[in-house]
């Protein structure tokens, strides 16, 4: 066996272990969506909407811990009227509106889409913004710069890099993005509170939910991750390098980032490498 073909193979079991996963999970997460259930991250969002305008947006709870941009609090503070049923379709919305139909196929067929339909986070929006960003469209750059700032996360790195890198004429747009977000945030006095809670990040690795190395390797897989986040992002291959650099965690609906390794052309591709098989 050559060693070309036994790449071919090996890669060929993997994605059968991974749909077979993908659909023993998939149909869990469509029962409780489809049976009403409870979206845990929606209710900790208009929680937050509400506590935007108390004096405990960043207390910490055993049911609740906001972790976000003051900022986005008041925006779910105006979504929350669309209540659960709302948010989760707009999921679907921004799953369909995704730059090409293999990415969105691909999107609908995925488990960890639908893992964040049913908590009701907004990694579709990011890989929605994060998709359209790298392809040059400015809404896209807007949008994933705006997001990067109101809800951050390590794993967004990579594309804001890149975006950065690779578009210098949005240098100064997304400086100057930022220090307005600085300013608005210092405004809402909440400024010195979400620094707090963002500095005690990190004890979480050990989450059931966490499928990243740093469940067993805790923080220590950073000196290995952000290095290789680094090169896989100058390779141009930005879903893994968000998952590379992902901390504290990779949570299941982190997965959807993989969706921007899916090939504009994967259908003709696949149809040509068949092609190439029968003939040889």
């Amino acid at each position: 066996m050559t060693r070309a073909r036994a790449v071919d193979r090996a890669a060929a079991c993997l994605v059968v272990i991974l749909a077979v996963v993908n659909a023993t999970l998939l149909p869990r997460s469509l029962s409780v969506i489809l049976e009403g259930g409870p979206a845990v991250d929606w209710e900790q969002f208009v929680e937050a909407g509400r506590r935007i305008f108390a004096s405990d947006l960043y207390e910490v709870s055993e049911t609740y811990g906001y972790r976000w941009s003051p900022l986005a609090a008041y925006g779910f503070a105006a979504l929350g009227p669309m209540g659960a049923l709302g948010w989760r379709l707009l999921h679907v919305v921004a799953a369909l509106a995704l730059p090409t139909w293999p990415m969105r196929l691909v999107t609908l067929a995925a488990w960890p889409f639908w893992y964040d339909v049913e908590a009701g986070n907004v990694m579709v929006f990011v890989l929605l913004a994060g998709a359209w960003a790298i392809r040059g469209n400015a809404i896209g750059i807007a949008g994933f710069v705006a997001l990067s700032l109101l809800v951050p996360r390590p794993l967004m790195l990579p594309i804001l890099g890149w975006i950065l890198w690779q578009r210098p004429e949005w240098r100064i747009p997304a400086l100057v993005m930022a220090a307005v977000h600085l300013g608005l945030t210092l405004a809402t006095g909440w400024g010195a509170a979400w620094v707090e809670m963002l500095l005690t990040l990190g004890g979480e690795q050990g989450s059931p939910n966490n499928l990243g190395p740093t469940r067993w390797l805790g923080s220590w897989w950073l000196l290995a991750g952000v290095p290789l986040a680094v090169v896989l992002t100058w390779k141009g291959r930005l879903g893994w390098a968000s998952l590379a650099v992902s901390y504290p965690y990779v949570l299941p609906y982190y997965l959807l980032m993989l969706v921007l390794e899916v090939p504009d052309r994967v259908w003709s591709g696949v149809r040509a490498r068949l092609q190439s098989r029968a003939t040889a």
